[in-house]
């Protein structure tokens, strides 16, 4: 499927925006700002890159620059009744950022968290999402530096969230030690290429170096998820890209993606799209294209 690439304009003398959504309409995309996403109504599928999950009202998602990335209202799917979804979405530019952010200590939230929304950082804590929203609407009343300042507020408390996860399964580095963040890309590259392969966790282990209980708790703590989970993730967003852009039968686009059973794919699928393979193929191609 073709990604669209979207110029985000900006008001005269402006490097952020804020900008007020009463439905989801654009098809799949990217462009040069970064976004933080707060849903506040309907429920849906949000992509990042190649992987997927839920969003509800309330949910905010910080998306790095340059990821395609695509929200799927579920009155379009017809996965669900109910509110069409909106938004509200505060752009801001790269260009705000010193080039070497992450050698300035006063800055290493702020990099940490930058780096990490490459794979679409979601935050689903009400508290949270009140106290930014307030923060936001500061922002986009205020005028000149203050308004960057406002920016940073919003940043440098979004970094210190303890309740997270990463929406797309490739590890993102997060601010800690270079050696964690080279094992957590060492994972994410094996699941990657060897999706296919029948893997388990005594072999990841074996390839990665380390104690499997020890890789467990390591990749956990530092993505949100289980290995197996993203590994499942990888898989379907695989099939997904493959019910999108071919014309395979469901039985070789599941054989494809790494499942030898075609129940259990079907099972899998359905449990992460909310759809089974056939009404996925029929919906995102009726709706995005």
């Amino acid at each position: 499927m073709k990604v669209v690439q979207r110029k985000i304009i900006h008001d005269i003398g402006q490097s952020l925006s804020l900008a007020h959504f009463p439905h989801l309409s654009y098809p799949v995309h990217r462009h040069d700002e970064y976004e933080l996403v707060i849903m506040t109504s309907g429920t849906g599928r949000e992509y990042i890159g190649q992987a997927v999950a839920d969003y509800r009202a309330g949910d905010m998602t910080l998306i790095g620059r340059d990821i395609p990335h695509l929200h799927l209202c579920d009155t379009m799917t017809g996965r669900k009744t109910g509110k069409e979804s909106t938004c509200e979405i505060l752009y801001f530019s790269a260009n705000l950022f010193p080039e070497n952010m992450s050698g300035i200590p006063e800055y290493a939230v702020v990099a940490a968290l930058l780096e990490k929304s490459a794979g679409g950082i979601r935050y689903s804590d009400p508290a949270l999402t009140r106290d930014i929203r307030r923060r936001v609407k500061k922002l986009d009343r205020a005028e000149g530096i203050i308004r960057i300042q406002w920016l940073f507020s919003i940043l440098d408390r979004l970094g210190h969230a303890r309740e997270t996860s990463v929406i797309a399964p490739l590890p993102a580095g997060n601010g800690v030690s270079r050696e964690h963040r080279t094992t957590l890309d060492r994972i994410g590259h094996y699941l990657t290429e060897h999706f296919r392969d029948p893997l388990t966790l005594e072999r990841l282990a074996r390839e990665i170096g380390m104690n499997p209980s020890a890789l467990c708790r390591h990749f956990r703590q530092r993505t949100g998820k289980t290995l197996f989970a993203v590994l499942n993730e990888i898989r379907i967003s695989h099939a997904c890209r493959l019910l999108r852009d071919t014309q395979q039968a469901i039985s070789a686009i599941a054989w494809e993606s790494g499942f030898a059973n075609l129940s259990h794919f079907n099972r899998q699928f359905k449990s992460l799209t909310g759809q089974t393979p056939g009404e996925y193929r029929k919906n995102i191609r009726s709706k995005v294209e």
